[in-house]
C-alpha cells in the first residue's frame, strides 16, 4: 500500500502539481520596466491567492527582451498591445484568453483608438495637408502610437513615410503632446485618451488643439481619428498547461470592476477574448511585421524595367548563340564524364548517409539509456527520502521539535550535504530553530546575501564553489504567502562527500519538488511549534496564583466591577485592589484589560479547572 502512495505523491510531483509551482507572466514594459511592475504585480498577486498551488510573477520586457524570453522557454503567458500580440501569434502561435478592460471614469471600455491632432493655431484642417510637415509619434512599431495613424494616412492618399517628416520620441505620449503645444512639431499622434487625461491633470487646455480627421463612435467618449479595436489580450504560450489556461481565464473573468487589482492596472477587469482579425488586417495592409512587403508582379516589373529587359534580353540571345556552338563539339565527352562523376558521387552520398544515420541512431541510445539510468537514480533516491520521512511521521514517540530535527537531518542526508540549518526569519533577523547535526555551531542565516536573494525571488537558490562553501542550497518558505522561515544547506571546503554517493543534485525536477514539498510542511510545523510555545509561556504566567487571586481574576473577566467583587467574595475593596495589584505582577499585564485578555488566549480557567 505504501510504494503506491510513494508512486502517487512522485506523479503529482512530477506532473507539475505540488505545491509552489511559478508561471512567468510577461509584460511589454512600454512605459518602464518599474511602472510595469507596480500596475501589474496586483493582478499576478490575485492569480497567486485564487489558484491553490501556483505563483504568478511579472516579467517586464522590451520588444526584443519578448524574443529572447520566448526563445527561452522563459515565459507561460503574455500581456502586451494588439499589435504586438498579432506578431507574437504569428510567429509562435500564442493564444489570447481574455481581453482587458480599460476605464473612463464610471465607463468601462472594451476598445481604443489613436487620436491625430495639431495645434489650433497651425493652420491645418486636414490629414493631406500635412504633406511636408513634421509628424511626432512614438516608434514605427507603435500600434497605437503609429500604425493606426499611417492607416488613416493612407487613406487620405499620403504616403506618411515619404511625404512627411517623422520626429520619433518615444513614450511616454505625453512627449509627443508637448511637442505639438511647443512647436517642435507641426501635427503629433498618440493613444486616445492621452489629450483628456492630461487635460484633467491640468498639464494642457484642450481647446488648444485641432482633432484632424476626427469620428464619432456611439459608446466611445475619447477625441480620435481611426477606427477601434480591442484592448490588450492576456495570451498563453504554446507550451502552457491547457487546464492552467483555463482557471486563468476564469480566475481573471472573476475579477471584480472595483477590485485593487483592476483599479492598479487602470482599469475595470477583463471580458472574454475578442476578435483580433481588424488588428491583423492593419498590419497586411501596412506591410508591416509580421507580414512581409507584398512581391511585385510580372506587370509591374516589366513596366518599372523595360529598357534594362530590352538590354538584358539581347545581351542574353548573344551569349546563347555561343554557347550553342562550343556545347555542340563538347556535348558527348561531357554527358558521359558528368554520367560517371554523377554515379560517383551518389555512391559516396549513400555511404555517407548510412554512416551518418548509424552514429546518430548510436548517440540517440547512448543519450536515452543515461538519462533513464539518471533518472532511475532520482527515482529510488526521492522514494527512499519519502520513505524516510514517512517513518518520521508516524512516530508517537517523539514531540514536534523532536519530529522537525529528524526531518531536518533526513533532508540533509537526502541532499548529501554536511550541514542543514532551519531558521525563522521575524523582522529583519534570523533565528534558529533547527540544526543538523545537532552538535554543529553556526549562526543563522549560512549566507546571509543568499538566503535574502532566495526570499525576495521566492525561489530556490544553489550555488558551488562560494568562498566559504563548496556546495550551498537555499530554501524559502512561504505559507499563505507570508515569508516563515528558510532551509539552509552547505558543505564546506574540507567535506567530503562518501564514494560512490547518489546524492541527487538541487537541480533536477524530482528534488526540488520534493524539497518543496517538504519545506511547506517543516514551514507548517514551525508556525505550529512556536503556537505552543507561545501558549505554555502565556500560561505560565499563570501558575503561581493563589484561590483569591483566582477567585478575582474570574470575576473580572465577567465584567465585575471591585466593589461587586468585594461584595461577592466579602472582602474589602482594597483588599480586591491588593490581589488585583498582585495579578497585574505576577502575569506581567500591563493593565486589566491586557490580563483579560492574556487569561482568555491561554484557557487559564479551563486548566485551572
Amino acid at each position: 500500500m505504501f510504494p503506491r502512495l510513494l508512486l502517487t505523491i512522485i506523479l503529482l510531483l512530477l506532473s507539475g502539481q505540488a505545491f509552489g509551482v511559478s508561471y512567468a507572466i510577461g509584460v511589454l514594459a512600454y512605459n518602464g520596466k518599474q511602472q510595469a511592475l507596480e500596475r501589474w504585480k496586483p493582478t499576478a498577486d490575485y492569480l497567486s491567492s485564487e489558484i491553490n498551488g501556483a505563483e504568478f510573477h511579472i516579467v517586464p520586457l522590451t520588444l526584443d527582451e519578448f524574443l529572447h524570453a520566448i526563445n527561452k522557454d522563459e515565459l507561460d503567458f503574455v500581456l502586451t498591445n494588439p499589435g504586438h500580440y498579432v506578431r507574437l501569434e504569428v510567429q509562435f502561435g500564442v493564444t489570447r484568453i481574455v481581453t482587458f478592460l480599460s476605464r473612463h471614469q464610471d465607463r468601462v471600455l472594451k476598445h481604443f483608438s489613436s487620436v491625430i491632432f495639431t495645434h489650433k493655431d497651425s493652420g491645418i484642417v486636414s490629414l493631406h495637408g500635412l504633406k511636408g510637415r513634421t509628424l511626432a509619434a512614438v516608434s514605427e512599431d507603435a500600434f497605437g502610437g503609429f500604425q493606426l495613424a499611417r492607416l488613416e494616412f493612407e487613406n487620405s492618399a499620403v504616403d506618411v513615410l515619404r511625404d512627411m517628416k517623422l520626429l520619433w520620441l518615444g513614450f511616454p505620449h505625453a512627449d509627443i503632446v508637448n511637442a505639438v503645444n511647443e512647436g517642435r512639431a507641426d501635427a503629433g499622434t498618440v493613444r486616445a485618451g492621452i489629450l483628456e487625461r492630461m487635460a484633467a491633470e491640468q498639464l494642457i487646455d484642450l481647446d488648444d488643439f485641432r482633432v484632424l480627421g476626427a469620428r464619432q463612435d456611439e459608446g466611445f467618449p475619447y477625441l480620435h481619428s481611426s477606427g477601434l479595436f480591442p484592448e490588450w489580450p492576456f495570451a498563453k504560450l504554446p507550451r502552457t498547461d491547457t487546464a492552467l489556461s483555463k482557471k486563468v481565464a476564469v480566475t481573471l473573468l472573476e475579477m471584480q470592476a472595483d477590485s485593487p487589482a483592476a483599479l492598479q492596472a487602470g482599469g475595470a477587469g477583463w471580458t472574454i477574448p475578442l476578435n483580433y482579425a481588424p488588428v491583423h488586417d492593419v498590419l497586411r495592409r501596412l506591410q508591416a511585421e509580421p507580414y512581409p512587403a507584398t512581391r511585385i508582379t510580372a506587370s509591374q516589373f516589366v513596366e518599372t524595367y523595360r529598357g534594362w529587359i530590352g538590354l538584358v534580353a539581347g545581351m542574353f540571345f548573344a551569349l546563347l548563340l555561343i554557347l550553342l556552338r562550343l556545347l555542340g563539339a563538347n556535348r558527348e565527352l561531357t554527358e558521359t564524364r558528368n554520367a560517371l562523376q554523377d554515379h560517383r558521387l551518389k555512391l559516396e552520398d549513400t555511404v555517407q548517409e548510412r554512416t551518418d544515420d548509424l552514429l546518430q541512431t548510436n548517440a540517440a541510445l547512448q543519450i536515452e539509456i543515461a538519462s533513464h539510468i539518471e533518472a532511475e537514480k532520482i527515482m529510488d533516491a526521492g522514494c527512499r527520502a519519502l520513505q524516510s520521512l514517512h517513518d518520521i511521521f508516524v512516530r508517537d514517540d517523539l514531540d514536534r521539535q523532536q519530529k522537525l530535527n529528524s526531518v531536518v537531518d533526513s533532508v540533509r542526508t537526502y541532499l548529501g550535504t554536511e550541514f542543514a540549518l532551519l531558521s525563522s526569519f521575524k523582522g529583519e533577523t534570523f533565528e534558529i530553530c533547527s540544526v543538523s547535526p545537532l552538535n554543529a555551531s553556526s549562526g543563522a542565516p549560512l549566507v546571509l546575501s543568499l538566503a535574502r536573494q532566495a526570499i525576495e525571488e521566492r525561489q530556490i537558490i544553489s550555488r558551488e564553489n562560494l568562498p566559504e562553501w563548496r556546495r550551498y542550497i537555499a530554501s524559502p518558505v512561504f505559507i499563505r504567502g507570508h515569508l516563515c522561515c528558510v532551509f539552509e544547506f552547505a558543505s564546506s571546503l574540507q567535506y567530503q562527500e562518501e564514494e560512490g554517493s547518489d546524492s541527487p543534485r538541487i537541480n533536477s525536477e524530482l528534488c526540488t519538488r520534493i524539497l518543496n514539498l517538504i519545506s511547506q510542511w517543516v514551514g507548517n510545523e514551525t508556525t505550529l511549534l512556536a503556537e505552543e510555545r507561545m501558549h505554555q509561556d502565556m500560561h505560565k504566567r499563570f501558575e503561581h496564583l493563589s484561590r483569591r487571586e483566582t477567585e478575582v481574576l474570574e470575576l473580572l473577566m465577567q465584567g465585575d466591577s471591585t466593589k461587586i467583587m468585594a461584595r461577592k467574595l466579602g472582602l474589602s475593596t482594597k483588599t480586591i485592589e491588593m490581589h488585583r495589584a498582585s495579578l497585574l505582577r505576577k502575569t506581567a499585564a500591563k493593565s486589566s484589560t491586557e490580563l483579560v485578555q492574556l487569561a482568555v488566549n491561554a484557557n487559564i480557567f479551563q486548566g485551572i479547572q
